[in-house]
């Protein structure tokens, strides 16, 4: 992810802010359907050809690396559902290459989330052939993320709203909104809450304007975008984990956190989010996530 990319993070205040006020009036309970933590820490990418000989055996194939990422991590992010609906085989294919407790985390069509009216007859019918392709997932389908306009505001409220009722409740969603001014509003909490519809909390260097603590339901769903050095994107880690303990107190039951790293160093969201792992496990020790193995000796 590029979003907020920096070169220089020297000045940056990576510091969180407290979640609003009104959060603590946000009824997360009404969904609750047991007291079972989940953890889903992943990468942005199972693809990349430098996770052979760190988190994938060294000669590992293309053709393998999923299975082999699965084995891992227990969700990914899937960036190639933006520009439109995988194949059926290709879907068969992913989701027979993973266990039964892995999720994946797709991103809505930007055909879909993108457009000027949410509502319009195409939009809908796409966002209908979306929907089939993710219930063809079943269980292996995490939460879905839908990204807005950068600009999507107040003004459109009612209008996501209409949309997000379309929305199946057999399946879960996110919304992503990058306008500062409304992704932590209280209209904004309300109407993902009604619909039961996680806030996508998006920490990235270069917006820090953007980066929230605010949740909508009992999900807290976190793309974080490393820096690609352990000095910072270690104690931004630590943060989380904080954050994390807050919004349990909350009622909040499950957390997904999708690690980026710059291109060029890609397989750093795979320790990253192994980090994240180990500390979650220090945090959480009933809980027992797997600790993704190396071939760094």
């Amino acid at each position: 992810m590029m979003y907020g990319y920096l070169t220089d993070v020297k000045d940056v205040d990576f510091s969180l802010p407290s979640p609003p006020e009104f959060v603590k009036q946000i009824n997360l309970k009404k969904s609750l359907k047991n007291n079972v933590l989940q953890f889903y820490i992943g990468s942005s990418t199972w693809s990349d050809k430098d996770f052979k000989g760190h988190f994938y055996p060294p000669k590992t194939t293309q053709k393998d690396f999923l299975k082999e990422y699965s084995k891992q991590f227990k969700t990914v992010e899937v960036n190639s559902t933006r520009y439109g609906n995988p194949k059926p085989s290709t879907l068969d294919t992913w989701k027979n290459s993973v266990p039964d407790d892995f999720k994946f985390s797709f991103k809505m069509p930007q055909i879909i989330s993108v457009r000027k009216n949410l509502l319009a007859d195409d939009v809908l019918f796409r966002l209908n052939e979306f929907v089939i392709s993710m219930d063809s997932m079943g269980k292996k389908a995490g939460t879905t993320f839908i990204l807005l306009q950068n600009n999507f505001g107040l003004e459109r409220l009612e209008e996501l709203n209409k949309f997000l009722s379309y929305l199946p409740h057999e399946q879960s969603f996110a919304v992503e909104i990058r306008n500062p001014f409304f992704n932590q509003s209280l209209e904004i909490c309300q109407v993902l809450n009604q619909n039961n519809v996680a806030n996508v909390i998006t920490d990235t260097a270069g917006k820090r304007d953007v980066v929230h603590t605010s949740v909508s339901n009992q999900t807290a769903f976190i793309r974080f975008v490393g820096n690609g050095s352990p000095d910072t994107d270690l104690p931004r880690i630590d943060s989380w984990i904080k954050q994390i303990k807050n919004w349990i107190e909350h009622g909040v039951t499950t957390f997904y956190c999708l690690h980026h790293q710059p291109h060029e160093n890609r397989r750093l969201s795979g320790y990253s989010a192994k980090y994240m792992i180990e500390q979650l496990n220090k945090a959480f020790p009933r809980n027992k996530i797997h600790i993704p193995n190396t071939f760094i000796s």
